[in-house]
């Protein structure tokens, strides 16, 4: 049923997002995530949202092919979002006013 609460993700979610940011650091030891829609309705639908300090850092993320297949097989694993996206805080700062509620839209 659209829309049922499932309270029961949220631990699924948490433990894949720790795998996922565990892969992350071994690139870049200052990134973290944020987490992007509703995981407690039915269907279930979130994107990770991969952080970093700079442009140059999420650049190299974002390009790195077997990082990218490395996330893909950690996020199987566990509850997978539906999407990763690389984004930092200079750019935040710099285009959307430091605001990530603006950058996320």
């Amino acid at each position: 049923m659209i829309g049922t609460f499932r309270s029961d993700l949220e631990p699924e979610v948490k433990i894949t997002e720790a795998r996922i940011l565990d892969v992350i650091r071994t690139v870049a030891p200052t990134a973290r995530l944020l987490r992007i829609g509703p995981v407690d309705f039915n269907p279930p639908e979130w994107s990770c949202w991969v952080v970093t300090v700079t442009d140059d850092e999420r650049d190299s993320l974002a390009a790195d092919t077997e990082l990218n297949e490395r996330l893909a097989v950690v996020a199987k694993a566990g509850f997978p979002p539906d999407s990763f996206t690389f984004q930092s805080d200079e750019t935040v700062s710099r285009d959307y006013e430091g605001s990530w509620f603006y950058a996320m839209r």
